[in-house]
């Protein structure tokens, strides 16, 4: 449907009093910081007229604003007011759920690294060498479930699988294992907001949040791998509902911005936070050793360090 003017104005201060102050863009949509991943830039699109809205970078969506709404405990005068508007089915109990939810299955041709294959197998060989080069071990191979594909479109791939803490998959990583693969990674068309390897992470603990899988399986001990540089809603959400006290925060060199935005927020929200500063090497090439090394040797972070930090471009 196409909103009056008169209505874009009505949903328009709507968002901006929940939000903030958007920025209009073209063809009726708006941007706004979004409230799942705390992004410094306005990266949630809401779209006027169809009433889509979507972040990119933590990937929360959905086809309602009035859902939207609801999902961030706005009075109901404000959604009955989007109602009006819309004349959709008012929402009155909606739930973060309201997106159609794909069933997520490994690949019909995965085969797990443990089961040797009868015969010559150059390619699964090939995969426990390139396993070994990255320092995973038989521990971590049961413990993840670690595969491979020797067909269909994710062959020639390490497969390492992610299940939530119903032992439910929720995502995997597709990684070729040869270096003239034009694309390293391959992974599945389904929503990146997911708390990875979330079945083996112990809240109580100390967290420490990373870039990738592999960073994560060289620290072994209660680390979240990112899938970027950026926390994802419902990772957000676990940190806050299981009270997590301590996080310690290990991204790139290219990502000590954002690095800094998450202790500030963290630290500003009553968390003890440790921002390790990064190496010449990714945490997934040092090794476990090293690693560990590096999180017993970084004291904790505090606003001090992150002005100094940011004073030294870091």
């Amino acid at each position: 449907m196409t909103l009056t003017q008169r209505d874009k104005s009505v949903i328009i201060n709507i968002l901006d009093e929940v939000l903030g102050v958007g920025t209009s863009l073209r063809g009726d949509e708006q941007a706004h910081h979004c409230p799942f991943c705390h992004h410094h830039k306005k990266k949630l699109q809401i779209n006027l007229n169809t009433q889509k809205w979507h972040c990119w970078v933590c990937d929360a969506k959905g086809k309602k604003i009035q859902t939207l709404l609801k999902r961030l405990h706005v009075d109901s005068k404000r959604i009955r007011k989007v109602f009006e508007i819309y004349g959709d089915d008012y929402i009155v109990s909606a739930t973060p759920t309201d997106e159609e939810k794909v069933e997520l299955r490994l690949p019909s041709e995965f085969k797990s690294l443990l089961v040797e294959p009868k015969g010559l197998n150059p390619l699964y060989r090939k995969v426990v060498q390139y396993a070994k080069d990255r320092g995973i071990t038989k521990e971590d191979i049961i413990r993840y479930n670690i595969g491979y594909c020797d067909g269909g479109i994710y062959t020639n791939r390490i497969i390492i699988p992610s299940y939530d803490r119903d032992n439910r998959l929720n995502y995997f990583i597709a990684r070729s294992v040869f270096s003239e693969e034009k694309f390293k990674y391959k992974n599945p068309p389904v929503s990146k907001n997911v708390t990875v390897f979330e079945n083996q992470i112990n809240w109580q603990k100390p967290i420490t949040l990373c870039e990738g899988v592999f960073d994560a399986m060289s620290i072994k001990r209660n680390a979240i791998p990112l899938l970027g540089k950026f926390i994802p809603k419902t990772l957000m959400d676990n940190i806050y509902k299981k009270g997590v006290k301590e996080i310690k925060i290990l991204l790139d060199k290219d990502a000590q911005d954002q690095a800094l935005y998450y202790v500030n927020y963290f630290m500003n929200n009553g968390i003890t936070v440790t921002n390790i500063l990064p190496t010449e090497k990714d945490a997934g090439d040092m090794g476990f050793s090293e690693v560990n090394k590096i999180l017993k040797q970084t004291k904790k972070s505090g606003f001090e360090d992150i002005i100094s930090q940011k004073l030294m471009g870091i």
